[in-house]
């Protein structure tokens, strides 16, 4: 297994594990239409365009040469919070049939160890509010809720933000 920076030819393992993700894990939160366009095309393009970034990686585990994991991290884009001081997780996602494997830990663990790198002290993430599991998920860590919420774009989907201290 390896952790490793996604590469263009990478967009639609990449795309692929992202869609396979949503079909489960937001099953019956998320409304089906949205799931429905949640298709493998349109999360290849969505994830080659943020690839292509040269300053902000998104990290690929690799089992046997295959993909099964990535996660993204990026400065926050909120704007309660400093971008210089707090990186934010887009995106953590794991084959569904391969979750509680330490994966999603595994990838938490690179992407704060290059937060430190450079130079970030908190992190956060947004999570789908009735997304039980991924919360216990992401409490077990060690994150704990903010007082943020918003909606997820394009939905009436309400989500609520997490945040955590980078230790050194």
């Amino acid at each position: 297994m390896k952790i490793r920076r996604a590469l263009a030819a990478d967009a639609e393992a990449v795309g692929r594990i992202h869609v396979e993700s949503w079909n489960v894990a937001y099953r019956g939160i998320m409304p089906d239409d949205v799931i429905a366009r949640t298709d493998v095309a349109y999360r290849t393009q969505f994830w080659a365009d943020r690839i292509a970034d040269p300053d902000w990686p998104v990290f690929l585990i690799e089992e046997q040469g295959e993909a099964v994991a990535f996660c993204q991290m990026i400065p926050t884009r909120d704007a309660d919070d400093d971008a210089a001081r707090v990186g934010h997780i887009t995106s953590l996602h794991v084959l569904p049939h391969l979750r509680g494997r330490g994966y999603g830990r595994m990838l938490i663990d690179h992407v704060f160890a290059e937060l430190r790198r450079r130079g970030f002290v908190e992190a956060t993430l947004w999570v789908l509010e009735e997304n039980h599991s991924a919360r216990r998920f992401y409490e077990k860590y060690g994150f704990r809720q903010d007082t943020g919420t918003r909606r997820y774009p394009k939905t009436n989907v309400p989500e609520v933000r997490y945040r955590i201290a980078i230790r050194g």
